[in-house]
């Protein structure tokens, strides 16, 4: 009398409950069938709830034990799939929509079959890496490097960089982008596996936010200079009475100038209309086409990561066609067709066939070879890790890898010949760059007509919003990841501050010394803090979480064996080969400055202190992990900072679960994957006996090397409160 009595209290506290323990004893005096008629709820799965149209099912179980906070928090997620449970049974598996991975923790995924809209993402994730290779990287850095590479000819660290985009570049592409859509979080999370390297993470999207520092600055410098272009090049003749004599660089041993030289025609066009260097002060016609180079960013990302990666592909197209246009123009060139003129496209091309093999042994030329590779591919910035986190989990990444990479090394050397072409057509070889920064727009100057000019100076702009789109894009979803409240509470508020951070620190590039601060992000900040931080990176993965694992993890992903030629490249190859160009580069590049030029004193003091400023920061959350682990000594405690994390492994449940079955398999082939248990679903029939077991254990196949997760046949039906729906 007393129970009844408080559980009627209960329910008139709590209706939902009551109606529910009410309904689920009267079903259970209801005898079984061959049907499964309530909802089975998997131990290894958290959160039993699918949503369909307009419907919840779920465990009754499960209602009981989640407060209205929770029922409230589940209801709010939007649906994964369309098919009723109802339809899901044991020979219909088949039917199962297929899972697509996110980054939205919806409560359960089912993983199937590819379908066609399955293959339209992974195009377009394909489409938006490939865009990347038409960034600033490529079109505006590369052919910069080579052309300034401390040696007689440019051919050899046109080579080297080559050499290394194969030895270093494809091994490194691949592995970040196959952690990154194995983990399904961004660079900082990922380091779940291994919490003592989180630090690392956040240094890696400091030398992110470094490129965003200097970036859009370069995409201004080519809006402005398209006008110019447009305008007919007005303001860009050379003054007959001015001196135009400048120092091109000092004596690094003293603070003489040692070495003049005559500012080009190209030079003062950019110097005299978009820098303003002879009028001494900033051309504030800049500071809004910096803005509207952001909002254009901005706009293009706050829609989600499917519009930014359409966006991005169109504008890579375009980049494309027009890259295309200034070549043809540069191989059609009248000059090309004189035999007694010298200024011709081959004169320039020909600059990058190597003559002097001592050029390869000077250390300056492959450490500029080896930062180049990691820009021209994006690797140690934390934006790939972030890019295909929210990929189809179980795409071959190894072979789209591969055939990206290819794509990212035609167009850079394209661009590379594009370039040299317009320098032997202007002859700009044989005359004093002042500027090395605005290089490839003094190339770009020379196209023979205004209005190719402009598109010419369009392509430069494009880069910019290539390049800053998925930088933007990692920022941004890093700093969701580790700060969901700002994404949930305040986001638009987020987007603002973070953009208007970006405008700020990119105002000094267009002051008159605006080349010089460019130097100072691109030579110090990031190209420096990559470098370090990638090493460190690739030990903590390869030698702190262990080789084996990472190649469990893929081959569980890819659902096929890894090749030893990987896992030597990663674990030895690419380690070695950085660590060699890291001290060489300390060693035989001076930290002043060139092997010829010293770097004023402000640029290099503040590019060394930014350098610092990530490695320090990264060490702060190194010490912070050690201190927050539950042990006693400090040898335990680092040896558990160093151990994978429970959630560490593929976001979604079901995924997690498989993993965490294959892991525990023996070693050899690969006998649990995602595509062995697709493949067997038709041949294997599922015949519970449910009478008399217990509906929490997982029904297995008839082959025990292979488990099998049974969707049950759901009869009831239940909103977000828990009432049945009839």
């Amino acid at each position: 009398m007393e129970s009844e009595f408080l559980n009627e209290i209960e329910d008139k506290h709590d209706p939902v409950r009551g109606r529910i323990e009410r309904q689920s004893s009267r079903a259970n005096k209801q005898p079984t069938n061959s049907a499964i008629e309530e909802p089975l709820e998997l131990t290894s799965i958290p959160l039993g709830l699918m949503e369909d149209d307009d419907s919840l099912v779920r465990s009754i179980a499960s209602v009981r034990q989640r407060n209205e906070t929770e029922r409230i928090f589940l209801s709010s997620h939007r649906p994964l799939t369309n098919s009723r449970a109802s339809n899901i049974s044991a020979n219909g598996l088949s039917d199962i929509p297929e899972f697509s991975s996110t980054n939205d923790l919806t409560p359960l995924s089912i993983s199937t079959f590819k379908d066609e809209k399955s293959q339209r993402i992974i195009w377009l994730d394909n489409a938006s890496l490939m865009a990347m290779s038409l960034a600033l990287s490529n079109i505006w850095r590369l052919p910069t490097f080579v052309y300034f590479n401390y040696s007689v000819i440019a051919g050899e660290a046109f080579i080297a960089y080559i050499i290394l985009m194969v030895l270093v570049g494809l091994p490194l592409f691949v592995l970040e982008l196959s952690l990154g859509q194995f983990g399904q979080t961004g660079v900082i999370q990922l380091w779940r596996a291994a919490p003592f390297f989180k630090g690392i993470g956040i240094a890696q999207m400091m030398a992110g936010i470094y490129q965003a520092g200097y970036f859009p600055t370069l995409a201004t410098w080519a809006f402005q200079f398209s006008i110019v272009g447009f305008s007919g090049w007005s303001g860009c003749e050379l003054p007959s009475s001015q001196n135009l004599t400048t120092c091109l660089c000092q004596d690094p041993r003293s603070s003489n100038c040692t070495s003049y030289g005559v500012i080009s025609e190209e030079e003062f066009c950019f110097e005299n209309r978009v820098l303003y260097k002879y009028e001494e002060q900033m051309n504030f016609k800049m500071l809004p086409m910096l803005a509207a180079v952001l909002i254009i960013v901005a706009l293009s990302i706050c829609f989600g990561d499917k519009v930014m990666k359409i966006i991005l592909s169109v504008s890579g197209i375009v980049s494309a066609i027009l890259l295309g246009v200034v070549m043809a123009l540069a191989l059609s060139h009248p000059n090309n067709s004189l035999s007694n003129v010298n200024n011709t496209a081959q004169r320039g091309i020909n600059l990058l066939v190597p003559h002097e093999p001592w050029g390869f042994g000077r250390g300056e030329v492959w450490y500029g070879a080896m930062v180049q590779v990691l820009f021209s591919l994006a690797i140690g910035l934390g934006t790939l890790p972030t890019l295909t986190s929210s990929s189809y989990f179980s795409r071959n990444i190894v072979r789209d890898g591969i055939l990206i990479w290819l794509i990212n090394l035609f167009f850079a050397i394209i661009s590379v010949i594009t370039a040299f072409a317009w320098i032997g057509i202007s002859g700009l070889d044989k005359k004093d760059v002042v500027q090395p920064n605005a290089f490839i727009y003094s190339v770009y100057y020379n196209v023979s007509d205004s209005l190719w000019a402009g598109l010419a100076f369009g392509l430069l702009l494009l880069a910019g919003i290539n390049s800053m789109l998925p930088l933007s894009y990692a920022i941004f979803q890093n700093v969701y990841e580790n700060f969901p409240q700002l994404k949930e509470r305040h986001r638009k508020l987020t987007y603002c501050l973070l953009f208007l951070a970006i405008w700020l620190i990119n105002v000094p590039g267009l002051i008159p010394a605006g080349n010089e601060i460019l130097t100072m992000w691109d030579h110090y900040a990031a190209g420096g803090t990559a470098l370090t931080c990638l090493i460190v990176h690739l030990i903590g993965w390869l030698w702190v979480y262990g080789r084996k694992n990472v190649k469990k993890n893929l081959e569980f992903m890819l659902s096929q064996p890894i090749s030893f030629v990987w896992n030597v490249s990663w674990s030895y190859v690419t380690i070695v080969l950085l660590l060699v160009a890291e001290l060489w580069g300390f060693l035989g590049v001076p930290l002043d400055g060139t092997v010829d030029c010293q770097y004023p004193i402000w640029l290099i003091a503040t590019g060394w202190s930014l350098y610092f400023l990530a490695l320090v920061v990264a060490i702060i959350f190194m010490i912070r992990v050690v201190v927050h682990e539950t042990e006693y000594e400090l040898i335990k405690k680092l040896a558990n900072s160093m151990k994978p994390k429970r959630n560490w492994g593929p976001v979604d449940p079901l995924l997690h679960f498989h993993w965490k079955r294959s892991i525990e398999q023996e070693p050899g082939p690969v006998p649990y994957s995602l595509n062995t248990i697709s493949r067997r679903v038709k041949d294997e029939v599922l015949t519970p006996d449910i009478s008399n077991s217990d509906q929490n254990v997982i029904p297995k196949s008839r082959r025990p090397s292979i488990t099998m997760v049974r969707m049950p046949n759901y009869a009831r039906h239940y909103d977000e409160l828990g009432v049945t729906i009839e």
